[in-house]
């Protein structure tokens, strides 16, 4: 059943509301809640009833609790109950204490000391599952609360409200950001909330669990205090799924449209979407956008009419919303404002991959507190100052964060290419990787207070300019709200840049097989450039930076404002003499393929500027092949990966190897609390001959192969980066790769058979030769001298076989020695 054939207008604000339009179309069998409607066809589906609740931790439930006097015990949300210390107390939930009956009514145990003497509680509930959970089943987290609250599954961030600095635990003397009254609240009470947690499967193990919450009040002398949570299972209706298809576009939107919780909207490739002035498209959180079209079918989302513009698309979301995606679609006459991006993801789960935008005037992306991956976006350089991709609240706390392949113009005046804040180790952090920034006014990426791993990018003609108050850097940092920023940035050009690197206000770099060539002021107002900058005009120093194995040409200078910074030098390439911390550096010319001219370095699309590989590899001969870290080349042009040394000869006898991985860093000012765990790479998987992966190993312990069997062999690698995730996860696309060793051959012993002395005195020696494995069988008459000579070559063939080899001595006397060589 389908809506009459033509464009047709969507005017409600939600696709569920659609329903009451077509309700006369639907037979009477039919009930109101199997109807799923669109703005361009009508999708009938029979849904079961709601699935009943299996419960896990109820509200009245006896919880063990612990008053905010004091800092609870660490661990404690992980704790068996066995190891709790003497402060905690039992009693049955709900727990808290107001100034009305009324508003504890749903609490079990009372806190009447709690007002005017301490603002948190914390309070834990551990419950056992018997059976595997059900694959369908999601886990729900119900919390009825005043005023804010932090939970957490077995030491695992949940959801919070009102907290700062979630997910961190607060501390015992925190309060609650915001008022927030609870159901039975006297002063505009709020409804409980259900948080959906995603599939139970992924949490819930046969086992024991515990539910850890902590509560916070606004005020020590705040009237009011409830904590009333509950955790259970249930199967989640099926979505309603509402498609515009290409028969009935263009799709006309007329009046803002929401696509609300539990409802999935599909475009197909190649329709139009036409969107009346100022209209807004909106996903709400646990709704879905699937809007994914075709290199040769795109999407394309545009205005309804001659003039004027649209709004912007929102994604809405929480921790384990379903993830939006939106694939090869095009943006145009989106709202024409500074200050409103053309999509805006709100804490939602999004995929964004090969999109185009048409207005200029305008910001691109915003991704703030959400869990996202953006790639393959053509963003256009921009015609206003803003910035063109802004991120704040950092990277959800369940998500991930990755900008790769992405092509961005230039952005204009006192605003940088990306600005990213928010997300720390051992946290989800921020990625960028192979995009291709070809300029700015200020810096490429902004990144501060954030920790980040950045690789493969090219930054391309960073200047000063206009109203730019401080330096311009490909990449660049500061303090935010007191942390800092520790970023590895590895394998990245930076051509014609004020500086590569500018780490302020406490930051730390390690900077590991970069490029930094060419520095010019040209088009910029900075009178002075270096590698790396660590103060500007007012700020404090950066804590330091860390550089090895990088190629550094034509510069003005390694280092500006620096005076307590840390900044060590070690085994680079680079045009100056340094006496400061490090070594092994060298002045040597690196001797790149190609140089090019500035006129040849502005490119218009992301394929176009990889030719920048294949000019700055270094000749044959130059002093950075094989002098980097780990044996690789040094400077930019590498493979993505980890590092594989200490593989064998390309043909060898012996039937071990012992491998190196690399690389990891520590010490040189590397501070563990922004690298727990050192920076690079700081574990591995690992897999012989393409059989089985490894468990996870530590970067430190080589790969120790014994028993080697005869024939080629190899090693593959995949590295855990010092953001968690592994070179190869496939959130990273075409740049998710593991790495390969070298192919060596292990040569097959030949086995002797015979060897006879025969009539005349001849000598025959017959063994048996290993496949694919060559041989020459060599003699001489005195061991001292070791004057080894040819006798017979026995080439290899692909299977093992049979060789006889005949020495005619005839009438020579004395010894003959002989031995089988590779």
């Amino acid at each position: 059943m389908k809506l009459r054939p033509g464009a047709h207008s969507a005017q409600p604000n939600s696709l569920s509301a659609l329903v009451d339009e077509v309700q006369d179309w639907i037979p009477c069998s039919m009930t109101r809640r199997c109807i799923l409607a669109s703005a361009a066809g009508l999708l009938i589906s029979v849904t079961s009833g709601a699935a009943a609740s299996t419960p896990l931790v109820n509200p009245d439930d006896v919880w063990s609790y612990h008053k905010g006097t004091s800092a609870a015990q660490a661990g404690w949300t992980t704790a068996a109950a066995a190891d709790l210390d003497a402060t905690w107390l039992e009693g049955p939930g709900g727990i808290g204490y107001a100034d009305s009956t009324g508003e504890t009514a749903n609490c079990q145990t009372l806190l009447p000391d709690m007002r005017n003497r301490y603002t948190t509680l914390y309070l834990r509930r551990q419950f056992t599952v018997t059976d595997a959970v059900s694959a369908e089943a999601h886990l729900y987290l119900r919390m009825d609360w005043d005023d804010g609250y932090i939970a957490w599954l077995d030491g695992i961030y949940l959801t919070s409200a009102n907290v700062t600095g979630a997910p961190a635990e607060p501390s015992n003397s925190a309060t609650a950001s915001a008022n927030h009254e609870s159901s039975l609240g006297n002063s505009s009470p709020q409804a409980p909330v259900v948080n959906d947690l995603g599939p139970a499967s992924d949490w819930l193990l046969p086992g024991t669990h515990t539910l850890a919450v902590m509560g916070l009040n606004q005020s020590s002398s705040s009237s009011d205090f409830i904590q009333i949570p509950s955790l259970y299972l249930e199967v989640p209706p099926p979505p309603v799924t509402n498609v515009w298809t290409v028969a009935d576009s263009p799709v006309v939107v007329t009046a803002d449209l929401t696509v609300a919780d539990r409802e999935v909207l599909v475009i197909e490739p190649g329709v139009t979407v036409e969107l009346g002035a100022g209209v807004d498209l909106t996903v709400a959180n646990g709704g879905c956008l699937l809007a994914e079209g075709a290199a040769d079918a795109p999407i394309r989302f545009t205005r309804s009419g001659p003039s004027g513009y649209w709004g912007n698309l929102t994604v809405n979301g929480g921790a384990h919303s379903p993830e939006t995606r939106i694939s090869h679609a095009h943006f145009e006459f989106n709202a024409n404002s500074t200050g409103t991006p053309c999509i805006q993801v709100s804490a939602g789960t999004v995929f964004l991959d090969h999109l185009t935008f048409d207005n200029p005037g305008a910001p691109y992306i915003h991704v703030d507190g959400a869990s996202f991956v953006i790639s393959h976006c053509d963003f256009p350089a921009a015609t206003a100052s803003f910035e063109p991709v802004h991120g704040t609240d950092g990277v959800r706390s369940d998500g991930h964060g990755i900008f790769t392949r992405n092509f961005f113009g230039k952005a204009r005046g006192y605003s940088d290419v990306v600005d990213f804040t928010g997300g720390k180790r051992p946290g989800p952090i921020v990625h960028f990787i192979e995009n291709v920034l070809i300029g700015g006014d200020d810096d490429g990426f902004d990144i501060d207070g954030t920790d980040a791993w950045v690789e493969g990018n090219l930054f391309l003609h960073f200047h000063r300019n206009g109203s730019t108050p401080d330096s311009a850097s490909g990449v660049s940092g500061g303090d935010y709200g007191g942390r800092t920023s520790e970023m590895t940035l590895v394998g990245n050009l930076f051509y014609d840049c004020d500086q590569a690197a500018a780490a302020k206000q406490g930051n730390f770099y390690t900077m590991i097989n970069n490029t930094v060539v060419h520095q010019t002021h040209e088009g910029g107002i900075d009178p002075e450039g270096a590698v790396i900058i660590m103060a500007d005009e007012g700020t404090s120093q950066g804590a330091g930076c860390y550089l090895e194995g990088n190629v550094i040409h034509d510069v003005e200078q390694l280092t500006r404002n620096v005076t307590t910074a840390l900044v060590t030098f070690t085994d680079n390439l680079m045009p100056f003499a340094w006496d400061g911390p490090g070594g092994g550096n060298s002045t040597a010319d690196p001797m790149f393929v190609y140089v090019p001219g500035m006129e040849e370095t502005y490119f218009a699309d992301w394929e176009e500027a990889q030719v920048v590989r294949a000019w700055f590899s270094l000749q044959s001969g130059s002093p950075g092949i094989g002098t980097g870290p780990n044996g690789v080349d040094q400077g930019f042009v590498i493979s993505r990966g980890v590092s594989i040394s200490g593989e064998p000869d390309d043909r060898t006898a012996s039937t071990e190897a012992v491998l190196t991985v690399g690389f990891n860093r520590a010490g040189s000012g590397i501070a563990t609390a922004g690298w727990p765990s050192g920076s690079g790479y700081t574990d591995y998987r690992w897999r012989l001959d393409g059989g089985d992966w490894s468990s996870e190993t530590p970067i430190a312990a080589p790969i120790t192969l014994t028993d080697l069997a005869p024939g080629p062999h190899h090693v593959e690698v995949s590295g855990k980066l010092d953001s968690g995730l592994y070179q190869d996860d496939p959130l990273f696309g075409e740049a998710a790769v593991v790495t390969r060793s070298r192919t060596w051959t292990v040569l097959g012993l030949p086995v002797l058979k015979a060897v006879r002395l025969g009539g005349d005195n001849p000598i025959q020696i017959r063994f048996t030769a290993q496949a694919d494995t060559g041989y020459v069988l060599e003699f001489t008459d005195s061991l001292s001298a070791a004057d080894w000579k040819p006798l017979q070559a026995v080439a290899p063939i692909p299977s093992a076989h049979e060789v006889e080899i005949t020495d005619d001595l005839g009438e020579a006397g004395g010894a003959r020695f002989y031995r089988v060589a590779f």
